[in-house]
């Protein structure tokens, strides 16, 4: 018995476990914080991270790994239109016949060959991380470490 006369109630679990199927309140006030403009925040999803390909994050070091998931964190602070105007951190591909052959054979293999845009984040040097963006999430597919994907002709060369 619990202080004062009363028993402690058992909390009922869910069948399957202790979480599964169960809700657990509002996320969006108890753990994001300025939650009432988080719609317009930028956000990644990884569940179309190619994984299997020539650009797949297998190939990526665990420190490099690291750098790339804080710089991603530090731009959680951001909307879309900030994001937007760091022109060389990120860009938007509207002309996908520049990518490279093996990237455009990919993306069908992906199902994505009918996709009319790819965005990319770069990073230090040549490295770049590619994906698309639906509305303020940023669906990450490739890791570039060599700048591969979408060449860049450089001028006086």
């Amino acid at each position: 018995m619990a202080k004062g006369g009363r028993a402690k109630k058992k909390m009922a679990l869910p069948p399957g476990g202790p979480l599964q199927g169960k809700r657990l309140g509002d996320v969006r006030g108890s753990l994001l914080p300025d939650a009432v403009a988080s719609e317009d925040r930028v956000c990644w999803r990884f569940s179309h991270v190619d994984h299997d390909g020539r650009w797949g994050f297998d190939r990526m070091d665990t420190v490099t790994l690291c750098e790339v998931l804080t710089k991603l964190a530090a731009c959680e602070s951001m909307t879309l239109n900030e994001l937007r105007t760091t022109r060389r951190f990120f860009t938007e591909y509207r002309d996908l016949s520049r990518l490279c052959k093996d990237a455009v054979v990919r993306l069908d293999e992906l199902g994505f060959g009918d996709a009319t845009e790819i965005q990319r984040l770069e990073f230090t040097g040549k490295q770049r991380l590619y994906g698309f963006l639906v509305a303020n999430v940023f669906h990450v597919l490739w890791w570039d470490p060599e700048h591969e994907v979408y060449p860049s002709k450089l001028k006086h060369t």
